[in-house]
């Protein structure tokens, strides 16, 4: 491992073109060949890698860039194959620490975010399993500069985040609330709290990052010979550079407009399983589904076609992906996927009521769960989880027809999400790490958590009330 008196911070002011060719001979490498260092365990080891070993100048946490005369910031991230044969990031890209208590003094131009990351130095290593991690291998280098759309919907995700500062609310930030720039929380653990200018409320602290859907793009880009696909402004216009507002105006027209009507004027199949997510596309003028769109897709949108019954209720209650019973036992709260999974995803939401027996376009919003939300009531409902399946507890008997009742959070344990089956059929299962008690197996079928047909109604109706 190099000495810092072998460290030459001349290094931070190489030209472009010898960081590029610099970078050229990286590509292909494994992480030992690059470095000779015993640390790649450490989380940060990676970068330190490059930095230290490939171009020989120091690690730090300055605000510049760490190629300073040419403002390039380095960054080593990693991505993985899939088990369908695609690629995806498997995390987010943190970028800097968000200081609350001076980002909000300046302008976008004069934050700290675009000072150090207007152009991004991306090293791709895949991240494979079984293998050890100094053998992984950089295979894709690229200088990324932000698209002008991309930038567009960047400052405004840069504002909301500034907007809850002001607001004294830094403690109530989430990923959710952005499209493409996240605040990620960064610390050892969730007592890494900082003051904030307009609230006593201590904040957890956080990092200006790119989102982990934002970097499969790119991945995906990186690792396809698919052309791009088409974006989401080729069809819409990009309204004081928010996302929502654009999409809001362009159905909002509609509102009043029944199921018929809209299938006749935009020429969409009754028969059609999906037409009302075919309704809300021919809206838009997209020729996908919205949800694909790269737009959609980088911001981890979930587009949710939702049918208000005239007995003003909502039949289904709303999944995510099934969880990984010896996986969810090993994590605690702050790094669990559940808690990522919840904070990370944003919903569209597009409403239809019933009225004299026919549902007519009623309401559009974007909504993401509060903080608050999650880390009460997802947390109590994701402790109970993890307390059953560590216990082996999970069948609590049978019913009369045979089929097993289990001690999963139902909806009656907590008013916001509750646990029950997620697979194909009662054979889609998932290894236990503790064999269940009442049954013997050492496999159950696929659960997930869901959100309350009775909550999300709650939220729609309250959003339908502040519009009215």
């Amino acid at each position: 491992m190099k000495t810092p008196e072998l460290f030459d911070e001349k290094n931070r002011d190489l030209t472009k073109e010898e960081i590029l060719e610099k970078v050229k001979s990286l590509v292909g490498k494994q992480m030992i060949d690059i470095y000779e260092t015993n640390d790649f365990n450490k989380k940060a080891s990676f970068g330190y890698a490059i930095e230290e070993g490939a171009f020989n100048y120091q690690r730090n946490s300055k605000s510049e860039a760490d190629f300073r005369n040419e403002n390039i910031e380095l960054k080593v991230t990693p991505y993985k194959r899939n088990k369908n044969g695609s690629f995806s990031s498997k995390e987010r890209l943190v970028l800097n620490i968000i200081n609350y208590m001076e980002e909000y003094k300046k302008t976008f131009e004069e934050s700290s975010l675009w000072a150090k990351n207007q152009t991004l130095l991306i090293l791709f290593y895949e991240h494979v399993q079984n293998i050890s991690r100094e053998n992984f291998m950089i295979n894709y280098a690229i200088l990324h500069q932000f698209t002008e759309n991309d930038l567009r919907i960047i400052k405004n995700d840069w504002k909301t985040i500034i907007d809850k500062i002001k607001a004294g609310k830094a403690h109530e930030i989430s990923e959710g609330d952005t499209f493409y720039l996240g605040a990620c929380t960064k610390g050892a653990n969730s007592d890494t709290l900082r003051q904030q200018p307009f609230s006593p409320i201590l904040a957890k602290q956080r990092a200006f990052s790119l989102k982990t859907t934002y970097m499969t793009q790119i991945v995906k880009e990186l690792t396809s010979r698919t052309k791009k696909t088409d974006s989401l402004f080729d069809y819409i216009d990009l309204i004081d550079d928010s996302i929502e507002e654009s999409i809001i105006k362009k159905i909002s027209f509609y509102y009043g407009y029944s199921v018929k009507a809209l299938m006749e004027l935009f020429d969409v199949n009754s028969n059609a399983k999906n037409k009302l997510e075919m309704i809300v596309n021919r809206i838009l003028g997209i020729k996908r589904n919205l949800s694909d769109t790269p737009e959609f897709t980088k911001a981890n949108i979930k587009v949710k076609t939702i049918r208000v019954n005239s007995n003003n209720r909502i039949k289904e209650s709303m999944s995510f992906p099934a969880f990984k019973y010896e996986e969810i036992v090993k994590e605690t709260w702050e790094e669990s996927k559940t808690r990522a999974l919840f904070e990370s995803t944003k919903f569209l939401f597009i409403v239809f009521r019933e009225k004299n027996g026919e549902f007519y376009l009623d309401d559009v919003m974007f909504w993401n769960m509060p903080v608050n939300l999650i880390d009460n009531n997802v947390k109590k409902v994701w402790d109970r989880t993890v307390e059953i399946v560590k216990n082996g507890n999970i069948v609590a008997g049978y019913k009369d027809n045979g089929d097993r009742k289990t001690n999963f959070p139902s909806t009656k344990f907590d008013s916001v999400c509750h646990v029950r089956p997620h697979g194909q059929n009662a054979k889609d299962v998932y290894s236990l790490p503790t064999i269940d008690k009442v049954t013997g197996s050492n496999v159950y079928t696929k659960h997930c958590f869901w959100l309350n047909n009775s909550f999300i109604l709650k939220v729609i109706n309250k959003h339908h009330e502040n519009i009215s």
